[in-house]
């Protein structure tokens, strides 16, 4: 499964997929949210929790390096070669 093809699932399978075969990373703080960082095959994931409502708010898988950015001064991050460097 590619990044793009986890993007176009619905969020309810993103998050199951993310919680069931990702590996857990690392999380950060921005604003109201706590955001928790998963490696799923060969991709990152984010999952976005709202603090207010303890729920999901969002779950995508990120496709540029400039994404990753976040947590690039917390953690080290394998970076792949097909990803762009947009």
């Amino acid at each position: 499964m590619s990044a793009e093809e986890f993007n176009d699932l619905p969020p309810h399978l993103q998050a199951e997929l993310a919680f069931e075969q990702g590996h857990y990373l690392h999380h950060r703080i921005k604003g109201w949210c706590k955001i928790d960082l998963y490696w799923l095959h060969n991709f990152y994931v984010e999952i976005w929790f709202l603090y207010d409502l303890k729920s999901v708010g969002l779950v995508r898988a990120l496709t540029s390096y400039t994404s990753l950015d976040p947590y690039a001064d917390t953690i080290k991050l394998k970076l792949s070669n097909s990803k762009s460097k947009d």
